[in-house]
Protein backbone atom coordinates (compact mmCIF):
# COMPACT_ATOMS: atom_id res chain seq x y z
CA UNK A 1 0.00 0.00 0.00
CA UNK A 2 1.46 3.32 -1.01
CA UNK A 3 1.18 6.57 0.96
CA UNK A 4 -1.27 7.89 -1.61
CA UNK A 5 -3.46 4.80 -1.54
CA UNK A 6 -6.72 4.61 0.37
CA UNK A 7 -5.81 5.11 4.00
CA UNK A 8 -7.00 3.26 7.10
CA UNK A 9 -7.94 5.55 9.98
CA UNK A 10 -6.45 4.76 13.37
CA UNK A 11 -9.92 4.99 14.94
CA UNK A 12 -11.20 2.32 12.54
CA UNK A 13 -8.21 0.13 13.37
CA UNK A 14 -8.87 0.47 17.10
CA UNK A 15 -12.55 -0.34 16.59
CA UNK A 16 -11.53 -3.42 14.62
CA UNK A 17 -9.43 -4.48 17.56
CA UNK A 18 -12.22 -3.62 20.01
CA UNK A 19 -9.61 -1.41 21.71
CA UNK A 20 -8.02 -4.57 23.09
CA UNK A 21 -4.50 -3.32 22.42
CA UNK A 22 -2.95 0.05 21.70
CA UNK A 23 -1.10 0.54 18.43
CA UNK A 24 1.82 2.77 17.48
CA UNK A 25 1.18 5.81 15.33
CA UNK A 26 0.85 4.58 11.74
CA UNK A 27 1.35 6.55 8.54
CA UNK A 28 -1.64 4.66 7.08
CA UNK A 29 -3.83 6.57 9.56
CA UNK A 30 -3.53 9.64 7.34
CA UNK A 31 -7.01 10.41 6.13
CA UNK A 32 -7.87 10.35 2.42
CA UNK A 33 -4.24 9.83 1.49
CA UNK A 34 -3.29 13.40 2.43
CA UNK A 35 0.34 13.37 3.47
CA UNK A 36 -0.01 15.97 6.24
CA UNK A 37 -3.62 15.42 7.31
CA UNK A 38 -2.58 13.64 10.50
CA UNK A 39 0.63 14.48 12.35
CA UNK A 40 2.31 12.35 14.96
CA UNK A 41 1.26 13.30 18.51
CA UNK A 42 3.46 15.36 20.81
CA UNK A 43 4.45 13.90 24.18
CA UNK A 44 5.97 15.12 27.42
CA UNK A 45 7.84 13.10 30.05
CA UNK A 46 9.51 14.33 33.22
CA UNK A 47 12.04 12.27 35.20
CA UNK A 48 13.11 13.43 38.65
CA UNK A 49 15.85 12.52 41.11
CA UNK A 50 16.39 14.46 44.32
CA UNK A 51 19.09 15.79 46.65
CA UNK A 52 21.34 17.51 44.12
CA UNK A 53 23.98 16.51 41.59
CA UNK A 54 27.78 16.36 41.33
CA UNK A 55 28.53 19.85 39.90
CA UNK A 56 32.15 19.29 38.69
CA UNK A 57 30.90 16.86 36.00
CA UNK A 58 27.59 18.60 35.23
CA UNK A 59 28.55 20.94 32.40
CA UNK A 60 28.37 21.41 28.65
CA UNK A 61 29.43 24.03 26.14
CA UNK A 62 28.93 24.94 22.53
CA UNK A 63 26.32 23.75 20.07
CA UNK A 64 26.02 21.76 16.87
CA UNK A 65 29.31 20.21 15.77
CA UNK A 66 31.10 21.92 18.67
CA UNK A 67 28.61 20.73 21.30
CA UNK A 68 30.71 19.28 24.13
CA UNK A 69 29.31 17.32 27.07
CA UNK A 70 30.75 16.99 30.58
CA UNK A 71 31.45 13.55 32.12
CA UNK A 72 27.99 13.38 33.70
CA UNK A 73 26.49 13.20 30.21
CA UNK A 74 28.80 10.65 28.58
CA UNK A 75 25.86 8.27 28.07
CA UNK A 76 24.15 10.88 25.86
CA UNK A 77 27.05 11.32 23.44
CA UNK A 78 25.47 9.28 20.64
CA UNK A 79 22.22 11.32 20.73
CA UNK A 80 23.59 14.73 21.72
CA UNK A 81 22.29 16.31 18.52
CA UNK A 82 18.81 15.81 20.00
CA UNK A 83 19.67 17.08 23.49
CA UNK A 84 19.61 20.53 25.08
CA UNK A 85 21.52 21.37 28.27
CA UNK A 86 20.02 24.28 30.23
CA UNK A 87 22.29 25.95 32.77
CA UNK A 88 21.20 28.55 35.28
CA UNK A 89 17.42 28.15 35.25
CA UNK A 90 15.96 28.91 38.64
CA UNK A 91 13.02 28.33 40.95
CA UNK A 92 12.67 30.65 43.94
CA UNK A 93 14.60 29.37 46.95
CA UNK A 94 11.44 28.98 49.00
CA UNK A 95 9.96 26.70 46.31
CA UNK A 96 12.71 24.07 46.15
CA UNK A 97 15.20 25.00 48.87
CA UNK A 98 15.68 22.57 51.76
CA UNK A 99 15.15 18.85 51.81
CA UNK A 100 11.45 18.41 52.32
CA UNK A 101 9.59 20.35 49.62
CA UNK A 102 11.67 20.29 46.44
CA UNK A 103 9.89 17.43 44.67
CA UNK A 104 6.48 19.08 45.11
CA UNK A 105 7.82 22.41 43.82
CA UNK A 106 9.85 21.23 40.83
CA UNK A 107 6.92 20.92 38.37
CA UNK A 108 4.71 23.59 39.93
CA UNK A 109 6.98 26.58 40.58
CA UNK A 110 4.92 27.22 43.72
CA UNK A 111 6.05 26.96 47.34
CA UNK A 112 4.25 24.17 49.24
CA UNK A 113 2.64 25.20 52.50
CA UNK A 114 4.23 24.14 55.77
CA UNK A 115 2.37 22.74 58.76
CA UNK A 116 -0.40 20.17 58.88
CA UNK A 117 -2.50 21.53 56.04
CA UNK A 118 -1.34 20.09 52.71
CA UNK A 119 -1.30 22.70 49.97
CA UNK A 120 0.93 22.69 46.91
CA UNK A 121 -0.22 23.49 43.36
CA UNK A 122 -1.26 21.68 40.21
CA UNK A 123 1.82 20.45 38.37
CA UNK A 124 2.66 21.07 34.73
CA UNK A 125 2.17 17.44 33.69
CA UNK A 126 -1.34 17.36 35.13
CA UNK A 127 -2.26 20.64 33.45
CA UNK A 128 -1.24 19.03 30.16
CA UNK A 129 -3.19 15.89 31.08
CA UNK A 130 -6.31 17.97 31.72
CA UNK A 131 -5.97 19.75 28.37
CA UNK A 132 -4.86 16.95 26.04
CA UNK A 133 -5.39 13.77 28.08
CA UNK A 134 -8.83 13.09 26.62
CA UNK A 135 -7.16 12.24 23.31
CA UNK A 136 -5.70 9.05 24.81
CA UNK A 137 -6.98 6.21 26.98
CA UNK A 138 -4.73 7.21 29.90
CA UNK A 139 -4.60 10.98 30.55
CA UNK A 140 -1.18 10.52 32.15
CA UNK A 141 1.18 7.89 33.52
CA UNK A 142 2.62 8.59 36.97
CA UNK A 143 5.38 6.18 38.03
CA UNK A 144 7.95 5.97 40.82
CA UNK A 145 10.94 3.86 41.82
CA UNK A 146 10.79 4.77 45.50
CA UNK A 147 7.90 4.48 47.94
CA UNK A 148 6.23 7.63 49.30
CA UNK A 149 7.31 8.77 52.76
CA UNK A 150 4.86 9.73 55.49
CA UNK A 151 5.14 12.07 58.46
CA UNK A 152 6.71 15.50 58.76
CA UNK A 153 10.22 16.81 58.28
CA UNK A 154 11.88 18.78 61.08
CA UNK A 155 11.30 21.90 58.97
CA UNK A 156 7.54 21.38 59.49
CA UNK A 157 6.87 20.38 55.87
CA UNK A 158 4.94 17.20 55.15
CA UNK A 159 7.05 14.41 53.68
CA UNK A 160 4.28 14.04 51.12
CA UNK A 161 5.96 16.97 49.36
CA UNK A 162 9.23 15.02 49.21
CA UNK A 163 7.60 12.00 47.55
CA UNK A 164 5.44 13.41 44.74
CA UNK A 165 6.21 15.56 41.70
CA UNK A 166 2.78 15.17 40.11
CA UNK A 167 -0.18 17.07 41.63
CA UNK A 168 -3.71 17.08 40.18
CA UNK A 169 -4.75 19.90 42.55
CA UNK A 170 -3.14 21.88 45.37
CA UNK A 171 -4.29 19.28 47.89
CA UNK A 172 -4.02 16.11 45.79
CA UNK A 173 -0.76 14.47 44.75
CA UNK A 174 -1.31 11.88 42.03
CA UNK A 175 -0.72 8.37 43.43
CA UNK A 176 2.35 6.91 41.76
CA UNK A 177 2.68 3.32 40.58
CA UNK A 178 5.86 1.61 41.77
CA UNK A 179 5.09 -1.90 40.49
CA UNK A 180 6.25 -2.43 36.88
CA UNK A 181 3.81 -5.30 36.32
CA UNK A 182 0.81 -3.22 37.44
CA UNK A 183 1.97 -0.30 35.31
CA UNK A 184 2.16 -2.68 32.36
CA UNK A 185 -1.32 -4.02 33.15
CA UNK A 186 -2.80 -0.52 33.25
CA UNK A 187 -1.11 0.28 29.95
CA UNK A 188 -2.80 -2.64 28.20
CA UNK A 189 -5.90 -2.90 30.41
CA UNK A 190 -5.14 -6.52 31.20
CA UNK A 191 -5.69 -5.79 34.92
CA UNK A 192 -4.09 -9.10 35.84
CA UNK A 193 -7.18 -11.10 34.93
CA UNK A 194 -5.26 -12.85 32.18
CA UNK A 195 -1.84 -12.70 33.79
CA UNK A 196 -0.87 -16.05 32.32
CA UNK A 197 -1.72 -14.98 28.78
CA UNK A 198 0.54 -12.69 26.73
CA UNK A 199 -1.04 -9.43 25.64
CA UNK A 200 0.19 -10.17 22.13
CA UNK A 201 -1.17 -13.72 22.10
CA UNK A 202 -4.55 -12.32 23.13
CA UNK A 203 -4.77 -10.08 20.06
CA UNK A 204 -2.60 -11.97 17.59
CA UNK A 205 -5.35 -12.53 15.02
CA UNK A 206 -6.43 -8.88 15.14
CA UNK A 207 -2.84 -7.68 14.67
CA UNK A 208 -2.48 -10.01 11.69
CA UNK A 209 -5.62 -8.51 10.16
CA UNK A 210 -4.39 -4.94 10.69
CA UNK A 211 -0.98 -5.82 9.25
CA UNK A 212 -2.61 -6.84 5.96
CA UNK A 213 -4.31 -3.45 5.64
CA UNK A 214 -1.46 -1.04 6.23
CA UNK A 215 1.64 0.03 4.33
CA UNK A 216 4.93 -1.84 4.23
CA UNK A 217 6.53 0.78 6.49
CA UNK A 218 3.69 0.39 8.96
CA UNK A 219 4.08 -3.38 8.95
CA UNK A 220 7.69 -2.83 9.99
CA UNK A 221 6.48 -0.51 12.78
CA UNK A 222 4.01 -3.15 13.97
CA UNK A 223 6.78 -5.75 14.00
CA UNK A 224 9.01 -3.41 16.04
CA UNK A 225 6.12 -2.69 18.39
CA UNK A 226 5.23 -6.33 19.01
CA UNK A 227 8.90 -7.11 19.65
CA UNK A 228 9.06 -4.31 22.24
CA UNK A 229 5.94 -5.52 24.02
CA UNK A 230 7.14 -9.11 24.01
CA UNK A 231 10.53 -8.14 25.43
CA UNK A 232 8.96 -6.29 28.35
CA UNK A 233 6.58 -9.20 29.01
CA UNK A 234 9.49 -11.62 29.03
CA UNK A 235 11.50 -9.45 31.41
CA UNK A 236 8.54 -9.18 33.78
CA UNK A 237 8.09 -12.94 33.57
CA UNK A 238 11.78 -13.55 34.36
CA UNK A 239 11.56 -11.12 37.28
CA UNK A 240 8.52 -12.98 38.68
CA UNK A 241 10.27 -16.34 38.34
CA UNK A 242 13.39 -15.03 40.06
CA UNK A 243 11.24 -13.72 42.92
CA UNK A 244 9.67 -17.13 43.35
CA UNK A 245 13.08 -18.83 43.30
CA UNK A 246 14.49 -16.42 45.88
CA UNK A 247 11.49 -16.81 48.15
CA UNK A 248 11.73 -20.60 47.97
CA UNK A 249 15.49 -20.66 48.59
CA UNK A 250 17.01 -20.76 52.07
CA UNK A 251 20.49 -19.54 51.10
CA UNK A 252 19.40 -16.04 50.14
CA UNK A 253 20.42 -13.41 52.69
CA UNK A 254 17.56 -11.14 51.62
CA UNK A 255 14.07 -12.51 51.14
CA UNK A 256 12.45 -10.67 48.32
CA UNK A 257 9.09 -9.07 49.28
CA UNK A 258 6.20 -10.45 47.28
CA UNK A 259 5.17 -7.08 45.87
CA UNK A 260 6.56 -7.22 42.35
CA UNK A 261 9.26 -4.59 42.81
CA UNK A 262 12.65 -5.69 41.42
CA UNK A 263 15.47 -6.33 43.85
CA UNK A 264 17.81 -3.80 42.29
CA UNK A 265 17.17 -0.20 41.46
CA UNK A 266 18.85 -0.38 38.05
CA UNK A 267 16.45 -3.08 36.87
CA UNK A 268 13.48 -1.28 38.39
CA UNK A 269 14.26 2.06 36.74
CA UNK A 270 14.84 0.54 33.32
CA UNK A 271 11.59 -1.39 33.44
CA UNK A 272 9.79 1.85 34.24
CA UNK A 273 11.55 3.57 31.33
CA UNK A 274 10.41 0.73 29.09
CA UNK A 275 6.83 1.24 30.26
CA UNK A 276 7.00 4.94 29.34
CA UNK A 277 8.51 4.12 25.94
CA UNK A 278 5.73 1.61 25.21
CA UNK A 279 3.08 4.07 26.38
CA UNK A 280 4.39 6.73 24.01
CA UNK A 281 4.97 4.35 21.11
CA UNK A 282 1.40 3.03 21.33
CA UNK A 283 -0.09 6.47 22.02
CA UNK A 284 -1.69 5.04 25.16
CA UNK A 285 -0.76 8.28 26.88
CA UNK A 286 1.21 11.38 25.91
CA UNK A 287 2.10 12.58 29.41
CA UNK A 288 4.33 10.72 31.89
CA UNK A 289 6.31 11.37 35.06
CA UNK A 290 8.81 9.09 36.74
CA UNK A 291 10.06 9.86 40.24
CA UNK A 292 13.40 8.04 40.41
CA UNK A 293 14.25 9.12 43.95
CA UNK A 294 12.48 11.08 46.66
CA UNK A 295 13.98 14.02 48.46
CA UNK A 296 15.87 12.64 51.47
CA UNK A 297 16.13 9.48 49.40
CA UNK A 298 16.84 6.12 50.97
CA UNK A 299 17.73 4.47 47.64
CA UNK A 300 20.83 2.25 47.72
CA UNK A 301 23.27 1.44 44.91
CA UNK A 302 25.13 -1.84 45.59
CA UNK A 303 25.61 -2.34 41.83
CA UNK A 304 27.76 0.83 41.90
CA UNK A 305 29.84 -0.56 44.75
CA UNK A 306 28.18 1.82 47.24
CA UNK A 307 26.95 0.72 50.66
CA UNK A 308 25.29 3.88 52.03
CA UNK A 309 21.94 5.40 51.05
CA UNK A 310 21.51 8.18 48.51
CA UNK A 311 20.81 11.00 50.97
CA UNK A 312 23.92 10.32 53.03
CA UNK A 313 26.09 10.40 49.92
CA UNK A 314 24.49 13.69 48.89
CA UNK A 315 26.15 15.39 51.86
CA UNK A 316 29.47 14.55 50.18
CA UNK A 317 28.34 15.74 46.75
CA UNK A 318 31.90 16.66 45.72
CA UNK A 319 33.19 13.09 46.16
CA UNK A 320 33.50 10.34 43.53
CA UNK A 321 30.76 8.23 45.13
CA UNK A 322 28.14 10.87 44.52
CA UNK A 323 29.52 11.51 41.05
CA UNK A 324 28.76 7.88 40.20
CA UNK A 325 25.16 8.30 41.41
CA UNK A 326 24.68 11.39 39.25
CA UNK A 327 26.08 9.58 36.20
CA UNK A 328 23.85 6.57 36.93
CA UNK A 329 20.65 8.62 36.80
CA UNK A 330 21.69 10.36 33.61
CA UNK A 331 22.35 6.89 32.15
CA UNK A 332 18.77 5.82 32.94
CA UNK A 333 17.51 8.94 31.25
CA UNK A 334 19.76 8.25 28.25
CA UNK A 335 18.38 4.70 28.10
CA UNK A 336 14.84 6.07 27.68
CA UNK A 337 15.90 8.75 25.19
CA UNK A 338 17.76 6.24 23.00
CA UNK A 339 14.85 3.82 23.16
CA UNK A 340 12.43 6.48 21.94
CA UNK A 341 14.89 7.54 19.25
CA UNK A 342 14.99 3.98 17.92
CA UNK A 343 11.21 4.02 17.27
CA UNK A 344 10.45 5.28 13.79
CA UNK A 345 7.43 7.54 13.47
CA UNK A 346 6.48 9.51 10.40
CA UNK A 347 9.60 11.12 8.98
CA UNK A 348 11.41 10.96 12.32
CA UNK A 349 11.27 9.08 15.61
CA UNK A 350 9.06 9.08 18.69
CA UNK A 351 11.79 11.11 20.42
CA UNK A 352 11.59 13.77 17.69
CA UNK A 353 7.92 14.27 18.55
CA UNK A 354 8.52 14.39 22.30
CA UNK A 355 10.01 16.52 25.05
CA UNK A 356 11.80 14.37 27.63
CA UNK A 357 13.16 16.14 30.69
CA UNK A 358 15.39 15.08 33.58
CA UNK A 359 15.73 17.45 36.53
CA UNK A 360 16.81 17.70 40.14
CA UNK A 361 15.44 20.27 42.54
CA UNK A 362 18.82 21.36 43.89
CA UNK A 363 22.33 22.01 42.65
CA UNK A 364 23.90 20.37 45.69
CA UNK A 365 22.29 18.71 48.70
CA UNK A 366 21.59 22.02 50.46
CA UNK A 367 21.84 24.63 47.72
CA UNK A 368 19.48 25.58 44.90
CA UNK A 369 20.90 28.58 43.01
CA UNK A 370 20.10 26.76 39.76
CA UNK A 371 18.10 23.74 38.59
CA UNK A 372 20.12 20.89 37.03
CA UNK A 373 18.12 20.01 33.94
CA UNK A 374 18.40 18.14 30.61
CA UNK A 375 15.85 18.19 27.81
CA UNK A 376 15.72 15.95 24.72
CA UNK A 377 13.49 15.87 21.67
CA UNK A 378 12.27 18.71 19.46
CA UNK A 379 8.46 18.43 19.85
CA UNK A 380 7.98 17.89 16.14
CA UNK A 381 10.60 20.47 15.18
CA UNK A 382 9.27 23.27 17.41
CA UNK A 383 12.41 23.24 19.60
CA UNK A 384 15.95 23.43 18.22
CA UNK A 385 18.26 20.81 19.76
CA UNK A 386 21.96 20.03 20.15
CA UNK A 387 22.65 23.17 22.21
CA UNK A 388 23.98 24.55 25.44
CA UNK A 389 21.66 27.26 26.74
CA UNK A 390 23.17 29.54 29.39
CA UNK A 391 20.81 31.50 31.62
CA UNK A 392 23.01 32.09 34.67
CA UNK A 393 23.27 35.83 34.04
CA UNK A 394 20.12 36.23 31.94
CA UNK A 395 17.40 38.65 32.99
CA UNK A 396 14.76 35.97 32.51
CA UNK A 397 15.75 32.58 33.91
CA UNK A 398 12.65 31.26 35.63
CA UNK A 399 12.03 27.55 35.26
CA UNK A 400 8.30 28.25 35.09
CA UNK A 401 8.95 30.32 31.94
CA UNK A 402 10.37 27.22 30.28
CA UNK A 403 7.26 25.28 31.27
CA UNK A 404 5.07 27.95 29.69
CA UNK A 405 7.07 27.65 26.46
CA UNK A 406 6.81 23.86 26.36
CA UNK A 407 3.09 23.84 27.08
CA UNK A 408 2.54 26.44 24.36
CA UNK A 409 4.28 24.19 21.83
CA UNK A 410 2.00 21.36 22.89
CA UNK A 411 -1.06 23.46 22.19
CA UNK A 412 -1.79 24.51 25.78
CA UNK A 413 -1.70 28.31 25.91
CA UNK A 414 -1.59 29.87 29.38
CA UNK A 415 -1.15 33.45 30.50
CA UNK A 416 0.83 32.40 33.56
CA UNK A 417 2.17 29.39 35.40
CA UNK A 418 4.04 29.10 38.68
CA UNK A 419 5.86 32.39 39.19
CA UNK A 420 5.97 33.38 35.50
CA UNK A 421 3.77 35.17 33.01
CA UNK A 422 6.12 35.00 30.01
CA UNK A 423 7.76 32.24 28.01
CA UNK A 424 11.48 31.62 28.27
CA UNK A 425 13.26 33.31 25.34
CA UNK A 426 15.58 31.33 23.11
CA UNK A 427 13.88 27.95 23.53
Amino acid sequence: MSRTASAVSRRVILRALSASVALPWLESARVNGQENSVSPPKRFAFLFFGDGVHPPEWWSKGAGTSFELGPAFASLESVKSKVNLFHGLHHPEDVVGGHAKGAAGILTGVRPQGGREIRASISMDQLLAQKVGDETVLPSLVLACERPVSGFHESSFSMMYASHVSWSSPVSPVPSEIYPALAFDSLFESRGNKAHVSVLDHVFDQLQDVSRKVSQDDRARLDEYTTSVREVEQRLSRMKQRQQDETAGTASSFQRPANGVPNQLDEHSRLMCDIIALAFQTDRTRIATLLLTNNLSGQVYPFLGLNVDHHNYSHSWQEKEYASITRFWVEQYAYLVKNLDSMQEGDGTVLDNSCIMLANEQWTAHSSPRIPMIMSGSLSGSIATGRTLEFESAKERRMSSLYLAIMDRMGVHLDEFGNSSEQLPGV
